[in-house]
């Protein structure tokens, strides 16, 4: 990111044509704030990481059967990233612990 010497604001460099442009529900923005920050830099990095390849290859992403538009998770530490990709869109849905992936993804209409 780049200072802005005239207002003190950050601002982010120009965006390349094949990036994505990541947006968080409310829910997401409650559950980032709630998670110990040494985690949340983690969770952070690895959102922003999405803007430019949302489905890297690896165990790291699954598609989550069951859903349409498709779901899909992230593993980071002991936090699960919930996003959606439309287009050239990811919205990130929630950022929940791992032991209450389950029960979370069965009572909520995602």
């Amino acid at each position: 990111m780049k200072r802005n010497a005239a207002d003190g604001l950050f601002t982010k460099p120009s965006r390349l044509m094949d990036e994505f442009i990541v947006r968080l529900a409310r829910a997401a923005i409650d559950d980032l704030n709630d998670i110990p920050k040494a985690f949340r830099d983690q969770v952070i990095s690895e959102i922003k990481s999405l803007s430019i390849n949302p489905l890297p290859t690896g165990s790291r992403i699954k598609k989550l059967k069951g859903f349409k538009p498709p779901l899909y998770r992230l593993r980071s530490g002991d936090y699960r990233v919930l996003y959606r990709l439309q287009s050239h869109n990811i919205t990130i849905m929630r950022i929940i612990n791992r032991k209450e992936l389950e029960k979370i993804i069965k009572r909520a209409n995602l």
